[in-house]
C-alpha cells in the first residue's frame, strides 16, 4: 500500500513534531532551572561564593543505616573553562543523611555529627607538589564539648537538599580559630541515586 500524503497532512504532521520538540525543549530548560545550586558563606569575615557548576551533593546509603551526604563546594569560577591561575578554595560538609528537615550538630557521636571543613588552595593530597608545598590553610570542625556548631537542613525533597550552617574552625597545624557561616542549595545529580526520601 504507497502512502501519499496531501499537503495539509504533512503540514499538520510538520505542526504535531514542532510541538512536540517545543514542549521536549521547555522540559530540558525547567529541568535544568530545577537543577541551579547556590552556596554562600562567610569565612573568618570575608564574603564567599561558590557557583552552580562547583557544587556537588552526594548522599550515599550505609546497608540498614540512614547513610551519610557530602556537600561540596569551589570558590566560584573555578569550574569554568579555562580555569583561573592557582587552585580554588573548597568548603566540605559532611553529615548523616536526612530524609526529612533535620538539625545536626558538629559535636557528640561520631555518627550523628558533621564534619565541616575549609581549604584555603585547596589541592588534593595526590597532587604532586601537595608534599613539598601544603594547602594554605586546612581547616576542620573541633568537634569537641562545647562545640556549638551545626548544619541545619531546612529543605529535604527527592533530591533537593536546602540548609544552613555555622561553625568554628580549627586550622590544623597553627591551631588559628576562624567563624565559618553560610547557606546553601544543592541536588544529588547522580543517575542512579534514589535521592533523599
Amino acid at each position: 500500500m504507497k502512502l501519499n500524503p496531501s499537503k495539509k497532512q504533512t503540514a499538520r504532521i510538520s505542526s504535531v513534531l514542532t510541538g512536540m520538540l517545543v514542549a521536549l525543549a521547555s522540559v530540558g530548560f525547567a529541568t535544568g532551572v530545577h537543577a541551579q545550586q547556590t552556596f554562600t558563606a562567610t569565612v573568618d569575615g570575608k564574603a564567599w561564593e561558590s557557583d552552580n557548576d562547583g557544587i556537588n551533593v552526594i548522599p550515599v546509603a550505609l546497608g540498614t543505616s540512614t547513610g551519610t551526604v557530602t556537600i561540596t563546594a569551589i570558590t566560584k569560577g573555578f569550574s569554568g573553562y579555562p580555569t583561573p591561575k592557582g587552585y580554588s578554595d573548597n568548603i566540605s560538609i559532611v553529615c548523616p543523611k536526612p530524609k526529612k528537615p533535620e538539625r545536626f550538630l558538629t559535636t557528640g557521636m561520631e555518627q550523628s555529627k558533621c564534619r565541616v571543613s575549609f581549604t584555603k588552595a585547596a589541592r588534593s593530597m595526590m597532587s604532586p607538589d601537595y608534599a613539598k608545598i601544603r594547602n594554605e590553610g586546612e581547616y576542620e570542625s573541633k568537634g569537641a564539648a562545647g562545640d556549638k556548631g551545626y548544619v541545619n537542613f531546612t529543605k529535604v525533597s527527592g533530591k533537593a537538599i536546602e540548609g544552613e550552617f555555622s561553625v568554628e574552625l580549627v586550622e590544623a597545624t597553627s591551631k588559628k580559630k576562624i567563624a565559618v557561616s553560610g547557606k546553601f542549595s544543592g541536588v544529588d545529580k547522580q543517575m542512579d541515586s534514589k535521592g533523599f526520601n
